[in-house]
């Protein structure tokens, strides 16, 4: 064995999937975020920025997470999260979409280590059932 991950593999993250480790299927932490403004057709704006996702990038593809297509079982590829501020994500809109302020949307963190990190309590669900609200026992004690 030459490494060991066993903070991300709890949880796995786009890195990994990028890096073949794990398929998405295997990720088991998703960001629920809500779409809080549509200022124009090629861009929407989310409710979770870089004090949520973190602002790591993976080089092969510089968006800050993935978004997933409404079951959650795939990329949605027309939608890239190209900005972030603190609290808010810009994402770029190709060929339109029909998301508007007040849905519900999920993205895959590229780095779930960072992400659980930043939040307070995680939400275990089972389909879009809350099952139960665990404390991030660690939070802010990573060095």
């Amino acid at each position: 064995m030459t490494e060991l991950r066993p903070g991300n593999y709890v949880y796995f993250d786009r890195t990994q999937v990028e890096l073949e480790a794990a398929a998405l299927e295997d990720c088991a932490l998703t960001v629920l975020a809500t779409v809080v403004s549509k200022p124009a057709s090629d861009r929407i704006i989310l409710d979770c920025g870089s004090k949520t996702l973190s602002s790591d990038r993976l080089t092969s593809n510089p968006a800050y997470g993935a978004m997933l297509t409404a079951d959650g079982a795939a990329f949605d590829d027309t939608l890239t999260i190209e900005r972030l501020s603190e609290e808010h994500a810009t994402v770029k809109v190709r060929g339109g979409t029909p998301l508007e302020p007040g849905d519900r949307v999920r993205v895959l963190p590229n780095h779930s280590c960072a992400v659980s990190n930043l939040t307070d309590e995680i939400q275990l669900v089972e389909g879009d059932t809350v099952v139960e609200t665990l404390p991030v026992a660690a939070r802010g004690r990573t060095t």
